[in-house]
């Protein structure tokens, strides 16, 4: 597999009044196309801006971010972008909503519309086009927002606490999807979450960042050697609870 994204040396620090804060010092990884990266660590220790970065919603202080090789600064139509809500706009149908981003890109053509649509049927959402946000369910509506983000074809997918706003039982079944989906459509993606069983269930490879400024303080590899591998069989092997036992002793360690 090539390299689809890699991240160097990024480091960022915020000015106020009196001093400065270094939120990240030297973050170093890299991604391969179509792995399941999930980002975990101390609350504070800056997944969240990392994110933000690598999508170019927000400066670094020092480092380089690439993308297939090249080296993109600022917004790159490479990268999807899920955050902790959908977003879905309630006076637009799901049909209007996920040809958003192509409207806002300037994408919108026969092709778009047409991959839109073959998405919508393959996801079991196609029935419900001409209905509104308020009428689905709440993992359905996640559905409509992933959509909405691959009809713009990302080469990335990142996902800031993407399934935090939702149930516990809700959340299982649409990692579960979510999943689903971003394998069959070969999206590479990468997730910051506090849940880290959410963060084992769906990731090839974990990165744990340190406390404040953050940097990769390990990284494991998540192998689970399932057939057909879902994020919710995997939380039935005896493998599962050594992961997250491991993980969650390096957070303690990170926390003291």
């Amino acid at each position: 597999m090539k390299e689809i994204l890699g991240v160097k040396n990024i480091s960022k620090k915020y000015q106020n009044k009196k001093d400065e804060i270094l939120a990240l010092e030297n973050v170093n990884f890299r991604i391969k196309e179509g792995e399941f990266v999930s980002i975990i660590g101390p609350s504070g220790c800056g997944k969240s801006t990392l994110l933000s970065i690598i999508a170019g919603l927000e400066d670094k202080t020092t480092g380089e971010i690439y993308i297939e090789g090249e080296r993109i600064e600022g917004v790159s139509s490479k990268i999807g972008y899920m955050l902790q809500r959908d977003c879905l706009l309630e006076w637009r149908s799901i049909w209007n909503n996920t040809l958003l981003g192509l409207e806002l890109k300037g994408k919108i053509n026969k092709e778009n519309i047409e991959y839109v649509k073959e998405l919508l049927k393959k996801y079991n959402l196609y029935d419900f086009k001409d209905k509104y946000p308020s009428e689905l369910s709440g993992g359905m509506r996640q559905r409509v927002a992933l959509i909405r983000t691959l009809a713009v074809k990302p080469k990335i997918l990142l996902l800031d606490e993407a399934f935090s706003a939702l149930d516990s039982q809700t959340r299982i079944m649409v990692t579960n999807d979510i999943y689903s989906i971003l394998r069959k459509e070969n999206i590479t993606a990468l997730m910051v979450t506090h849940d880290i069983s959410e963060a084992i269930s769906m990731a090839d490879r974990v990165l744990v960042l340190s406390k404040r400024p953050g940097t990769i303080k390990d990284i494991h590899k998540i192998d689970f050697e399932i057939e057909n591998r879902t994020p919710i069989n995997t939380r039935e092997s005896p493998k599962f609870s050594k992961y997250f036992n491991t993980l969650w002793k390096e957070l303690g360690v990170n926390e003291k």
